[in-house]
């Protein structure tokens, strides 16, 4: 595609002017830049970098980076919560700081000039400087943080976001935001060398509402909204005195999609510093293979990559199309269409002196939706496989490639490098020997491959196997859920013919984990209880039961239990039973930690006999503060949670096909906000309330399947919780 216009140089009086001498191009820090890492689910979390359970980055953790064959890193970070943008939005809300409410939007100038916090700038420049003295380069980037900018593409005309009704928005209060943030981000850093680049947004316009047709259109009259917030963004850098007179700037394609990229090229923006000193961003995650995590009618979860298909799952083959029976070789995410997508990037930007940045890349870890070993060892060797791929092409084409990583390591992670336990080690290093291959290191760290896939492979006792599932908290003071899943199918999806569920477990004494807040009372900290959830018919239509509460009951560390629910004890009685879906458990708490042991779990009959369902040979699916792995049960074994003393205080979910119920006490009645948002920081729903004093629901209606995160605020109250949704 040809190119319209590049920025040629409009004026060289502000270079001359400077006492800086130019830094060297965006094409010249290409090669040394090489494969790149994404500090991810940290410093761009909403006001609390740690709420998401990292802790701030250390230089034991940049050091494990570098050593791991990264050079550049991508630190995604919010500026807008940290402002004082933040409490004048609170105000003018009446109590709320929810992005789909911005009544004051273009009424008031106060609110286009925000001064962002002086204290966050510091701590954000203690972690560039971290790696930037390790020899690594940064980009520095506005996040979604909101969606100040990146939800508020378009003019005027109200967006109808799920859940929150229709909002206005002006562009011109988006575009004064953006200049004032990075006036402030350009001369606080301005000293920095070529080894800082800033990147204006992250996905502009991803958050779009989906209706019957697709999602909102993203045409040429928007792209030229984009255009005036990188204009903004350009301006204020480049006015900010220091070396910003040439610093290296990164700006998106519309949502970051290759197919939009056209798009970006044709409406590129001017640049005062000249042509060479820019470049563009776009990220790839082929949604079937890298997020997708239930089937649809119109395609399939792609688990085997090209070249490592399954001869037992075929339908789960990279490419698979439901229409035709047969492979696409061309699908997204195959390496033909690798090649050539990347090819298409070098022809319109590279190859035009505009580097690329792929400044997001990864597929999630499908250990629990896999239970066949041959098969999960094909799956786990397949991502490795895909990585190489998307590093070799980059590389190849002069485009610098960004792993994501949000520091989990529950099933569905994409984490390499652990951090969350203080301790900085390789997870995922079949992953990392791909990548350093392609980048012409080595690679030989040591596969986890066949620990991964025989983990499943405990020997059978006399008292046959278990599964011992470990709940981790991640957040200080939160209350979180760790959920086991187990996905019904065959025989065992009709439970019409049993009138409940028996299930046998025992635990060991948990801990409530180190209360950290001096201004909390730790007795407030514990599980509070774990219940029995179930899903059936094609409406996924939710159904949940108490088994344990943590006031009353506690288990036996060291005998078996064995515990019935009846479909007459749940909350409501269970419908649709001759098509179930799926049953589990949720144990629900604040910094939790502990085991459980499971032996079973069965179907009662009338006549009181009972029917395996489920008898652990194999992992279930976990997620949450909740892993797992088979073992060999031998009579004493070892378990699980105990009961603290007090109860905590937190969200309770009811989690529907198409939709989330958030449950809760409120002390005072106030105005809230609820969100949710998907594992790359894009909200997917979000709508707003009015709490009163006691029990209250909020309900959040989505299409979006997988792992998400629930916030809900109230005033200076917040909940996070991580939730599946079906």
């Amino acid at each position: 595609m040809r190119l319209n216009t590049f920025g040629i140089a409009c004026s060289s009086l502000l270079m001359a002017a400077s006492a800086f001498a130019a830094l060297p191009k965006a094409t010249a820090l290409v090669e040394p830049m090489g494969m790149g890492y994404n500090i991810g689910n940290t410093m761009e979390v909403p006001e609390n970098p740690t709420a998401w359970g990292n802790p701030l980055p250390t230089a034991g953790y940049i050091k494990a980076i570098k050593a791991a064959g990264f050079n550049t890193v991508r630190i995604p970070c919010a500026w807008y919560s940290h402002s004082d943008a933040l409490t004048k939005d609170i105000a003018a809300n009446g109590g709320t700081a929810d992005n789909g409410s911005y009544t004051h939007v273009g009424k008031a100038a106060d609110f286009t000039t925000p001064t962002i916090d002086a204290a966050w700038l510091k701590q954000v420049k203690d972690v560039v400087d971290m790696a930037i003295a390790e020899g690594m380069y940064v980009v520095l980037n506005s996040h979604w943080d909101e969606g100040w900018l990146e939800d508020r593409v378009y003019e005027g005309t109200a967006n109808p976001r799920s859940g929150s009704g229709d909002i206005a928005n002006s562009s011109a209060t988006v575009k004064a935001r953006q200049a004032a943030f990075w006036a402030q981000i350009a001369s606080y850093f301005k000293d920095y060398d070529e080894h800082l680049l800033f990147a204006g947004a992250n996905e502009p316009g991803v958050n779009d509402p989906w209706g019957s047709s697709g999602q909102w259109a993203f045409d040429n009259s928007r792209m030229q909204i984009l255009k005036g917030y990188y204009d903004a963004f350009i301006t204020s850098v480049r006015s900010a005195g220091g070396n910003n007179d040439t610093r290296t700037l990164i700006v998106q394609a519309p949502r970051t999609e290759m197919d939009n990229a056209p798009m970006l090229s044709t409406s590129w923006p001017t640049d005062p510093a000249g042509e060479g000193y820019m470049m563009a961003e776009v990220h790839y995650y082929p949604y079937q293979y890298s997020l997708m995590t239930a089937d649809e009618d119109w395609g399939t979860q792609f688990y085997y990559y090209t070249g490592l298909a399954s001869t037992t799952d075929n339908t789960h083959n990279m490419g698979w199309n439901v229409y035709s029976k047969s492979i696409d070789n061309s699908a997204l995410g195959t390496p033909n269409q690798i090649k050539k997508a990347f090819g298409e990037l070098k022809t319109m930007f590279c190859d035009k002196g505009i580097p690329v940045i792929i400044g997001e890349l990864g597929a999630i870890k499908r250990t629990g939706q896999i239970t066949d070993a041959a098969n999960l060892k094909l799956h786990l060797q397949g991502r490795a496989l895909f990585y190489g791929e998307v590093a070799k092409n980059a590389k190849a084409n002069g485009i610098v490639p960004y792993v994501w990583d949000t520091g989990a390591e529950d099933d569905g992670n994409m984490t390499i490098i652990t951090r969350q336990k203080g301790t900085y080690e390789i997870l995922d290093p079949d992953v990392l020997n791909a990548l350093q291959k392609a980048y012409g290191m080595e690679g030989n760290n040591k596969s986890n491959l066949d620990s991964l896939v025989n983990e499943n492979e405990v020997p059978e006792t006399a008292d046959g196997k278990g599964v011992l599932v470990t709940y981790t908290s991640k957040t200080a003071d939160s209350s979180e859920t760790g959920t086991l899943r187990i996905n019904l199918s065959g025989a065992n999806k009709d439970l019409s013919k049993y009138v409940g569920l028996e299930i046998r477990m025992k635990g060991e004494v948990a801990t409530a984990g180190p209360c950290t807040n001096a201004a909390k009372d730790c007795g407030e900290y514990g599980w509070t209880s774990m219940d029995l959830f179930m899903m059936t018919g094609s409406s996924w239509d939710w159904f949940d039961a108490n088994v344990l509460e943590q006031a009353d009951q506690q288990l036996d560390a060291t005998t078996f239990q064995t515990f019935k629910i009846m479909w007459t004890d749940f909350r409501t009685e269970p419908t649709g039973l001759n098509s179930a879906n799926a049953i589990g458990l949720n144990l629900y708490g604040t910094q939790v930690s502990g085991t459980i042991t499971i032996d079973y779990i069965k179907g009662i009959k009338a006549d009181g006999s009972t029917v395996i369902i489920d008898d652990f040979d194999k992992k279930p699916s976990t997620e949450g503060t909740a892993s797992s792995k088979i073992v060999a049960l031998s009579g004493s074994g070892s378990s699980a949670i105990k009961a603290v003393a007090a109860k905590a205080t937190g969200l309770r979910l009811n989690v529907a096909q198409g939709s989330v119920t958030a449950m809760f006490n409120a002390n005072r009645a106030t105005r809230g906000t609820a969100m949710l948002m998907n594992s790359m920081g894009q909200v997917i729903a979000q709508k707003n309330f009015n709490a009163h004093v006691g029990a209250n629901e909020v309900q959040l209606s989505t299409s979006a399947r997988g792992a998400a995160v629930l916030i809900v605020k109230m005033g200076s109250q917040k909940s996070v919780q991580q939730v599946r949704l079906r």
